[in-house]
């Protein structure tokens, strides 16, 4: 215990990764079906994304019971009062308060609390903040229930993917971030109002950090078996386009209106689906890589026990190239976090 309170109160992200080396997933050691109609969701961090994904959730119908927490506890009721309006129009059949103890009895715990980031702030800045508060959290919870699934959605989500994962004591495909999940979906829908075919039919993924340094496949990218860079019109230079509107979507909507919600909701409603009826679809989640050192995105197929396979990409070689970027540039994060006076 005191070796534990030692290594939160330290704060040692490159700690975090040495712990992550050392525990191997164990997707397979247990199976379990979550009836849905006694599934418990859990939802830390009640502002617009927290709310947002709460509601999303009990639209798609894939839970008797919400639970929110937060450390305001007025917000939370009122976002309780709220939501219960929308019982009639769903399955759901609960939306209560809780505390971070209840959460920790949830099948899932989807963790959206964190401050966002103010001008003149720098990222390290954000990411101590942010630390913290997803270090707080966790340590309110523990002991976490074994079979739980841990989604972070809090920003940088790479980097707090990886501070979870070391706090949480739960095996790391128990643990994972949305990571370029909602990048993806952005670039597929590009790619389908240019190209008039739906999303749904478009295999095209971005990879890597969620942010400056993700990347999308274009060279195993593909519609019905078709490379996508053989249809009219998608040359070098479109390709590029699309991957920078894609990436710079999320900062135009927040000049435009402050914030996102919606979309990072509906994926988060798509990973609990997933687990929830053990579909097994293929999302790129944020989770760790051993021979990369941190956390990022790749495509992962999303089951009953959380993360139950990681899939190996074809990359081209700038592609190979971008990923290692894309780690490096993460792996200097953590680095600086370490020699950070506040650490």
């Amino acid at each position: 215990m005191n070796k534990f309170m030692l290594a939160l109160a330290s704060m040692s992200l490159i700690v975090f990764v040495e712990h992550a080396v050392s525990r191997k997933a164990s997707c397979h050691e247990s199976c379990r079906y979550i009836n849905s109609g006694h599934a418990r969701i859990a939802v830390i961090g009640v502002g617009a994304v927290g709310a947002t994904t709460a509601f999303c959730i009990m639209m798609r119908n894939i839970t008797s019971e919400l639970i929110l927490v937060d450390v305001s506890q007025e917000r939370t009721m009122g976002q309780v009062y709220d939501l219960s309006d929308a019982i009639p129009a769903c399955s759901t059949s609960r939306v209560t308060v809780g505390t971070f103890k209840d959460a920790s009895l949830a099948d899932i715990i989807i963790i959206t609390a964190g401050a966002g980031r103010k001008p003149g702030q720098s990222r390290l800045e954000l990411i101590n903040i942010n630390q913290k508060i997803i270090a707080d959290i966790i340590n309110q919870m523990v002991p976490i229930n074994p079979k739980a699934v841990i989604i972070m959605i809090s920003n940088p989500v790479d980097i707090m993917t990886l501070c979870a994962q070391k706090l949480a004591n739960l095996p790391l495909n128990q643990v994972f971030g949305s990571g370029t999940y909602l990048d993806t979906q952005r670039l597929r829908g590009l790619i389908s109002e240019k190209l008039g075919i739906s999303q749904h039919s478009i295999d095209a993924y971005i990879l890597g950090e969620h942010g400056d340094s993700q990347f999308a496949v274009w060279s195993s990218a593909q519609i019905a078996g078709t490379p996508l860079k053989d249809f009219c019109g998608m040359c070098p230079e479109e390709l590029d386009r699309l991957a920078y509107a894609a990436k710079q979507k999320g900062l135009d909507i927040i000049t435009l209106k402050t914030a996102t919600c919606y979309g990072i909701a509906s994926c988060v409603a798509d990973l609990c689906e997933s687990i929830l009826f053990n579909q097994k679809r293929v999302f790129p989640i944020s989770c760790f890589h051993e021979e990369l050192g941190v956390c990022l995105s790749m495509p992962a197929v999303i089951g009953e026990n959380g993360i139950e396979q990681v899939l190996s990409v074809p990359l081209d070689e700038k592609e190979k190239a971008k990923l290692e970027n894309s780690a490096k540039q993460l792996r200097d994060v953590l680095a600086e976090c370490l020699s950070s006076p506040v650490m």
